[in-house]
């Protein structure tokens, strides 16, 4: 009995021991066969480290080939979020002291990559070598930290045209949504100007080197790289020297005006009317794109221009809206010389009061009337009277229809991002619709609405670039062309896969004499003994046509504006400008045309 009992005790503990069996075995099987390539994966994620290789983007260039941006070599501290032991305060406070950065800071990048843990997160750029030994030296006490080699915005000019060529920053959520699956949170991207406009064309493509690691993270050999691709290069229309010149003229003369000297804003532009090409594009205040990528310095330097009251970001030649003053006489000019209301010799008694109350500046200055004038003297003195009237008998619908003709209340073209301000179309509809909530009696369009609107004042809201465009159709006697930024797209080994060519955007219609007899009006304010640009353009060697303008801005001294072009028969560039509160146009805007002219034909080269 008790060997029986020996012998059953046996055979449950065999059946225990192969049933122990069958399951290890079992559970082998399953992890080899069923799960063993998810295995392998995760093994390999925790052993195999990809690198994604950042390319160099594409170099922005004027338009005589001189590099005013490219990218140039720097090293990065990344972080594998997967490999870096969260909680180890003794870690994370290390790393902050050896980057300067807070634990905020670093929480703040590394959250940026918890959607792909074993893809390294970029902690901080462009750091010194110091800071590349130390983190190399405490690389033990560092796992999932890398140095990658990855290239680094070089802004070559500083603030130069920053409105145009733009900045970069950290993407956006949107912003990684839109660009897609390439992008990584950590990554720069444009965020303005042709940076943004062009983000996808300089960025070029990105590569990846595969690192194997051990157990603490640390690389251990290469196991296969694959080279990125640099992005295409961006041949700018815009001349760096003029540019310049342009830059420094408006800050100099700035500091010898009588209101605040120094702090006026404004923007400058010059462009060939003949073509589209803007040759100068110029915000003031402006920034330092450099600033904002050096992560030192980004976050302080970001909330000091987005709480400085001058908005350094906004581009005051495609954004701003302002009243044209007295160079908007010329559009009047154009109205009353297609609509019959006058021809260009045709004389009118400048009594120095309008109908409705609009005076010259003569009678408010207490001086004589400007008596029996034609459109060329009406134009030099820049009669108030002359233009008041007989814009009101040319008629509100009227300057609308030429208004819409030469583009205002609509955008030019300019490809170029933020995107540019429409403006309003100032129109009897536009009023009805603008004052809807108020009475009937201010819906309606008066005569004295009308003569507000033909000398310049009024409702008006334009663009420094749509009041340029305006001047463009007169210099090209009707034609005017889209306006252009970038001249040439071109591969990193310089073939160029596109080139830009001027676009005609719209015809103005009107008569071969309207347009000769404007051009030579237009020359008035520089010849005509009391031009209002007679003085600052004295001795310029090369014909010229132009205006100035006073925009009067309630409870602020007047905008100064100026817009002119160059050779008159056959122009090269047009100008147009604006300082905010720098007074009258002949004072405030004028003395920087000038310096810009001149740079442009050599003036100074001519007179040696």
């Amino acid at each position: 009995m008790e060997q029986k009992g020996t012998e059953q005790r046996l055979s449950v503990l065999f059946l225990v021991v192969v049933g122990f069996l069958v399951v290890i075995v079992g559970r082998l099987w399953y992890l080899q066969m069923i799960k063993g390539e998810h295995y392998a994966r995760l093994a390999d994620g925790n052993r195999m480290r990809q690198l994604r290789l950042v390319p160099p983007r594409g170099e922005i260039m004027d338009r005589n080939g001189e590099v005013l941006v490219r990218s140039k070599p720097s090293f990065t501290v990344s972080l594998v979020p997967g490999g870096f032991p969260k909680g180890d305060t003794t870690s994370t406070q290390l790393l902050c002291e050896l980057l300067a950065l807070t634990p905020e800071e670093l929480d703040e990048a590394v959250e940026k990559g918890r959607g792909f843990p074993y893809e390294p997160v970029r902690i901080k750029r462009d750091v010194d070598a110091e800071t590349v030994i130390a983190i190399e030296e405490n690389r033990i006490n560092l796992p999932g930290v890398f140095i990658e080699e990855e290239p680094v915005r070089e802004y070559l000019h500083g603030d130069l045209a920053a409105h145009l060529i733009g900045y970069l920053g950290v993407i956006s959520a949107p912003e990684l949504q839109r660009y897609g699956t390439t992008y990584r949170g950590s990554d720069l991207v444009g965020k303005s100007g042709i940076e943004q406009t062009y983000e996808e064309i300089l960025r070029g493509e990105t590569g990846t080197k595969t690192v194997e690691v051990n157990a603490l993270s640390r690389p251990i050999q290469t196991v296969n790289t694959l080279e990125p691709v640099p992005g295409h290069n961006i041949l700018l229309t815009i001349d760096s020297h003029l540019q310049e010149v342009a830059e420094q003229a408006f800050l100099e003369h700035i500091l010898t005006l009588k209101d605040d000297p120094g702090t006026q804003t404004g923007g400058v532009l010059a462009l060939n009317p003949q073509t589209g090409e803007i040759l100068v594009m110029a915000s003031f205040p402006s920034y330092y794109p450099e600033n904002l990528i050096d992560q030192s310095q980004r976050n302080t330097y970001y909330t000091s221009l987005s709480q400085d009251q001058g908005r350094p970001f906004f581009n005051r030649v495609t954004q701003a809206l302002y009243g044209p003053g007295s160079t908007f006489k010329a559009i009047t000019a154009l109205a009353i010389l297609e609509e019959g209301v006058l021809g260009p010799k045709d004389k009118f008694n400048a009594t120095g009061v309008s109908q409705y109350g609009v005076r010259d500046w003569v009678i408010n200055s207490g001086l004589a009337p400007f008596g029996m004038i034609t459109l060329y003297d009406a134009l030099g003195v820049s009669s108030n009277h002359y233009f008041a009237d007989n814009g009101a008998k040319v008629g509100i619908d009227n300057l609308s229809k030429w208004m819409g003709a030469l583009g205002f209340g609509a955008p030019t073209g300019l490809q170029l991002y933020p995107e540019e301000a429409s403006g309003l179309l100032p129109s009897r509809e536009w009023k009805k619709r603008a004052f809807s909530k108020s009475p009937l009696s201010e819906q309606n369009w008066y005569p004295s609405d009308t003569e507000q609107i033909s000398i310049g004042q009024g409702f008006h809201q334009m663009t420094l670039l749509q009041l340029a465009q305006a001047y463009a159709a007169i210099a090209n006697r009707g034609k005017i062309y889209t306006p252009q930024v970038v001249k040439e797209i071109q591969t990193p080994d310089g073939y160029v896969i596109y080139r830009a060519e001027p676009e005609l955007a719209r015809k103005v219609d009107a008569k071969p004499e309207t347009w000769n007899a404007l051009i030579e009006a237009l020359t008035a304010p520089i010849k005509h003994s009391r031009g209002t640009a007679r003085t600052v353009m004295a001795g310029f060697p090369v014909p010229m046509a132009g205006k100035t303008g006073t925009w009067e801005v309630p409870g602020s001294l007047s905008n100064g504006l100026y817009v002119g072009f160059a050779p008159v028969d056959n122009p090269e560039i047009l100008v147009a400008i604006v300082v905010e509160r720098g007074g009258g146009g002949s004072s405030a805007a004028a003395p920087i045309a000038r310096k810009i002219l001149d740079a442009y034909f050599e003036v100074d080269k001519a007179e040696m």
